[in-house]
């Protein structure tokens, strides 16, 4: 009983848990605008890869948050 107890909340976390993707998107693209604002083409778009990479990997956990629970089929 305790593992189930365990696991639900561990599911719980993980549901609420995507949004740190979405402000690490954030920080990162301001990072990058703020390297193209002073002349640092490179890395400002070095940066806005590593922004797409978090935004890519929020959409993932979103979607994986809002899928319903999978059932196993009994035999």
């Amino acid at each position: 009983m305790a593992s189930a107890v365990r696991g639900a909340s561990q599911k719980k976390v993980r549901r609420n848990f995507n949004w740190i993707w979405y402000v690490g998107a954030a920080v990162w693209f301001y990072d990058a605008a703020i390297a193209m604002h002073r002349g640092a083409l490179r890395a400002g778009l070095v940066e806005a890869g590593i922004s797409a990479a978090f935004l890519a990997v929020a959409q993932f956990y979103r979607r994986q948050a809002r899928r319903p629970p999978r059932r196993d089929k009994q035999r």
